[in-house]
């Protein structure tokens, strides 16, 4: 057996590249199983829920408690395409640079801030599946 691990060494190329006789496919995305959501109070922060670059998913605890399911669902769906984009390196910044780089063009981080970047696009479009 030959086991074919990807960039980040991660089981899920394992998994399903195996060289044998047949492929073996997890049920389940490996990739979103890692991604860790934390309530917490987030001051005077209008936002349901913020997504730093290390790939957790943070939710405003207060949003959380006035939200119905449907929209906590809708919220980490359209987080974890964030967290996807910053594993996969299409999404970045840089704080102390104030840029945010997404699929290698460069945006002011008040876009980001604004929550009007074209990294959006894809995340709104998850809230809605």
């Amino acid at each position: 057996m030959v086991a074919i691990t990807g960039k980040s060494g991660s089981i899920t190329n394992f998994l399903t590249e195996t060289i044998m006789a047949f492929n073996i496919k997890p049920f389940f995305d490996l990739n979103k199983m890692s991604t860790s959501v934390f309530e917490r109070d987030m001051g005077d922060d209008p936002v349901f829920a913020r997504t730093p670059k290390n790939g957790v998913i943070i939710l405003n605890e207060d949003a959380v408690k006035n939200s119905s399911k449907k929209e906590l669902d809708n919220t980490i769906a359209h987080e974890q395409v964030h967290v996807d984009q910053f594993k996969n390196g299409e999404l970045d910044y840089n704080l102390g640079a104030g840029k945010v780089m997404f699929k290698g063009k460069e945006y002011d981080y008040s876009v980001m801030q604004a929550g009007k970047g074209p990294w959006e696009k894809p995340a709104y479009a998850a809230e809605k599946k």
